[in-house]
């Protein structure tokens, strides 16, 4: 029997036809019909039937093979996909290559089917090769913290740094035009840092006294102070201006200083630095700095009492001969004092001892003696020249009888051993060089290392010490008061 294929209302006929024949009762709804019904994945039915009352019966119909039609595969369960790996944000460009890869590899994705060549996709830590498997991962919220972080501590950095260098290119600028506008420290061109004005002591001697200039209105901020004198001497009853100098951030007057004395009952200080000397004793001046007293700096004070004993000027009981104080024709002590000559004495013996030979070729010299030797010198020099070397009538220290030259009174003798060592030693025998090289100005002689003043060891000592002159020690100074008359 060729086999062919029937449908479902053939197959019925099909049924009621057998049944007929072979005596089936009609099926009721307590026998079961059909014990099984199977369908073929091409659509055919194949029946197993269980008729009653009748034989078992096996009818089978063969199928014509059909060309077989590519069956749906059922789904398979896709594996839970692991969670998506944590971007950093990096982006890397998609090649064709690259794209056709991805999908030969794997069924196409909806991520996929997007992805196109030459567009930019995120790649994840563990594509990059960053992913350390032993720190543990961050969460979105730990990021955006951590990413927050760094980029305030980035600004902060930068900011520090903008301000540096700002700040170092604006301090070069000023530190610039001040050295060359404000240079106010210790030999500078304007070391004094205050203004200065003339003005009259109480005996009407011209001096110079500090002021304020009003165009040093800055605000300034001193670093150093130093006076220009350490020691001063100040006659009762007059006056002495302090100058000083000072370190400074900016520009400086009397204004932004201070001044103190230490005892009012010597002497007075006013706020522009001038000493009022009030009476004989010692005290101390302080100037400091008006924003900052730890910058300050002392002066120490004497005030000097001067008195005059039969037409012989002393300033605390030493005798002074200058240009500015004098004696008469009568002042005559008939020599050397028995002190002075008594230390000469003394001194050129312990010089002999070293070999070297000191000894006086002049001493005491009257009143009429240096009137002679004065009018000498001006007939050949004239009076002005003659005023730098030689004293008048009247006002030589040798008529005081403490005043001695030495070996010769020449320029040469400075460059002898003798000269040399009566400069390191004569204060240890109360002598002074009474008119150094250094001091023109104030003695107003010419250096002359030959002539030297008894004063006593103490005050030689000191005057040695402080490395002034007899003039700066006592407050006074040297100075005639009018032309040569002849």
């Amino acid at each position: 029997m060729e086999g062919k294929n029937m449908s479902e209302k053939e197959f019925q006929e099909l049924q009621k036809r057998l049944a007929s024949e072979l005596g089936a009762t009609e099926p009721t709804e307590d026998d079961e019909v059909i014990e099984e019904m199977l369908r073929h994945e091409n659509g055919a039915v194949r029946p197993a039937v269980r008729l009653r009352n009748a034989a078992p019966l096996n009818v089978e119909f063969i199928q014509e093979p059909q060309e077989e039609k590519p069956q749906a595969q059922p789904e398979k369960e896709q594996p839970e996909e692991p969670a998506a790996p944590v971007t950093r944000g990096k982006y890397e460009k998609v090649t064709e290559d690259g794209a056709a890869a991805s999908a030969a590899l794997s069924a196409p994705k909806a991520d996929a089917l997007l992805r196109k060549p030459g567009k930019y996709e995120k790649i994840t830590e563990e594509q990059e090769g960053y992913f350390n498997p032993d720190v543990p991962k961050e969460t979105a919220s730990e990021r955006r913290k951590r990413a927050k972080r760094n980029a305030q501590i980035t600004r902060i950095v930068i900011g520090l740094a903008a301000v540096f260098v700002i700040g170092l290119g604006a301090g070069l600028i000023v530190n610039t035009l001040q050295s060359k506008d404000n240079d106010v420290t210790p030999g500078g061109e304007n070391q004094p840092a205050m203004s200065v004005q003339t003005g009259t002591d109480a005996e009407g001697n011209t001096v110079t006294i500090p002021a304020e200039d009003p165009a040093d209105e800055v605000e300034c901020n001193i670093l150093g102070i130093n006076p220009l004198e350490s020691f001063v001497a100040v006659l009762e009853g007059g006056t002495h201006p302090l100058q000083v100098s000072m370190t400074t951030k900016g520009t400086a007057s009397a204004g932004d200083l201070q001044w103190e004395s230490s005892d009012t009952a010597v002497a007075e200080i006013t706020m522009d630095g001038i000493i009022q000397a009030v009476g004989a004793g010692e005290c101390t001046i302080t100037v400091s700095a008006k924003d900052d007293p730890s910058v300050s700096a002392e002066v120490r004070c004497v005030v000097r009492h001067m008195e005059e004993r039969d037409g012989v000027t002393y300033v605390d009981d030493i005798l002074l001969l200058n240009k500015t104080y004098g004696v008469d024709e009568s002042y005559n002590p008939g020599g050397l004092t028995a002190e002075t000559q008594a230390a000469f004495d003394e001194l050129r013996a312990d010089a002999m001892e070293e070999g070297l030979d000191i000894y006086i070729s002049s001493g005491f010299r009257s009143y009429y003696d240096q009137d002679i030797i004065y009018n000498n010198y001006t007939e050949i020099y004239g009076w002005e020249v003659s005023d730098t070397f030689s004293a008048r009538p009247g006002h030589s220290e040798h008529q005081s009888g403490l005043a001695i030259d030495v070996n010769t009174i020449d320029d040469a003798f400075a460059d002898t051993p003798e000269a040399a060592w009566l400069k390191e030693h004569c204060a240890d025998y109360g002598f002074i060089i009474r008119y150094a090289a250094d001091k023109v100005d104030i003695t107003g002689y010419k250096y002359e290392p030959w002539h030297i003043r008894y004063v006593g060891k103490e005050i030689a000592a000191e005057l040695t010490e402080l490395g002034i002159s007899l003039e700066e020690y006592l407050g006074v100074d040297s100075v005639y008061a009018e032309d040569w008359q002849g």
